[in-house]
């Protein structure tokens, strides 16, 4: 068993290896500090546009931190990568707690997707070709823009106007179900505890917003994840394939939440969902969902 599981993590390293070989000279035009909402300085993102007419399926990157914090500039060198195999690649910031509360930062996130599919043709995007891709509280914020972009709370109210869903999510060590859920964190984030924001906590959980006809969602969770429990993406990927929607959940062994284990014993600082292994999944699923 372990003998093959070396074996696939090694397969796994030369095919990033030829892969990198095949496409890390391609051309792309950077396009930094654009302003997806004009309303909000926080709200800007980079876009990465591969070289070629176009139009080519793109990827939209949200950014974890638990709410309160992080930059898009925690999937630069990834948006570079998808970039050079031709996807355009966006990376966003959003508002953060304590400034905001809960939905502003969901609003950020539709808004953003809606700006995208607003200038497609500026930025050689197809617009029924993007998915959106995030990790830890981006996670939840993807999730909630693949289930529940036309809840009343979470449609886009900014200049580039409505939108519909992205058309394939990946999400990362996420939390989605709030509803039992009591910190001091959530308080700050949903403005209250659960008792008196009983509906706040609803809605703010992708899981409550499953249901049938939804986007292909791949969930990526580490094994040893000792800030997110393993279980929410099981039971989130459970409660969509039993809708009829298409789900897969994607389990790093003995992946944490930042530290992981490579193939030579030692630890890397990392997001699990760009271990090697995450990320040749995960390219095969945007190769497979919005790709050529």
């Amino acid at each position: 068993m372990e003998s093959s599981r070396i074996a696939l993590r090694a397969a796994a390293v030369l095919g990033v290896v030829f892969f990198s070989l095949a496409t890390g000279c391609a051309k792309t035009t950077e396009h930094d500090d654009v302003q997806y909402d004009d309303r909000f300085d926080d709200d800007v993102m980079d876009i990465y546009v591969p070289d070629g007419d176009g139009p080519h399926p793109a990827v939209m990157f949200i950014h974890g931190g638990a709410w309160i914090g992080g930059s898009r500039s925690e999937f630069t060198d990834a948006a570079k990568r998808m970039a050079r195999s031709g996807y355009v690649a966006a990376t966003i910031d959003y508002r953060l707690v304590p400034d905001i509360v809960y939905p502003e930062n969901v609003r950020d996130c539709t808004c953003a997707l809606a700006f995208l599919r607003a200038h497609a043709a500026e930025y050689k995007i197809d617009p029924n070709r993007i998915a959106v891709w995030g990790y830890s509280a981006g996670a939840h914020l993807a999730s909630l823009v693949g289930l529940s972009i036309e809840h009343p709370e979470h449609v886009p109210d900014c200049k580039a106007g409505k939108t519909g869903p992205p058309n394939a999510v990946i999400a990362g060590a996420g939390v989605y179900d709030l509803r039992d859920e009591d910190s001091s964190l959530y308080r700050d984030y949903l403005g209250g505890g659960p008792d008196d924001r009983r509906e706040h906590y609803a809605n703010v959980s992708p899981i409550v917003h499953a249901a049938p006809n939804k986007p292909p969602f791949l969930f990526v969770v580490g094994t040893d994840d000792l800030f997110v429990r393993e279980e929410q993406a099981h039971k989130m990927k459970d409660a969509l394939a039993g809708h009829g929607n298409d789900a897969t959940l994607f389990e790093v062994a003995g992946g944490g939440h930042l530290l992981n284990s490579t193939i030579e014993g030692t630890w890397t600082l990392e997001e699990s969902d760009l271990t090697t292994e995450s990320w040749i999944v995960a390219k095969a699923f945007l190769d497979r969902t919005i790709g050529r």
